[in-house]
């Protein structure tokens, strides 16, 4: 009851492989074994909702639509740093 009426929320979650493996930090070894992976969303509880999913609309509203675009057109995509 205390999550629902909250003003401030974090949730974590494990997302893709790729996303959860595309950093090249001190744990990238750990992050390129798809078995650890899974071992670790396998336990996870599933959950889902669309509270945040206002805030794009507000955002395309506030920065127009072609401008929102072209802030979001890569939004997704994970880039390798060496």
């Amino acid at each position: 009851a205390r999550y629902a009426v909250s003003l401030f929320r974090v949730n974590h979650y494990l997302d893709s492989f790729e996303a959860y493996s595309y950093r090249n930090d001190t744990r990238a070894s750990m992050r390129q074994c798809k078995e650890c992976y899974e071992k670790k969303g396998s336990g996870a509880a599933v959950a889902m909702d669309n509270d945040i999913s206002p805030w794009l609309r507000k955002f395309v509203d506030l920065v127009g639509y072609e401008k929102a675009q072209r802030l979001l057109s890569n939004a997704g995509d994970f880039v390798k740093l060496e």
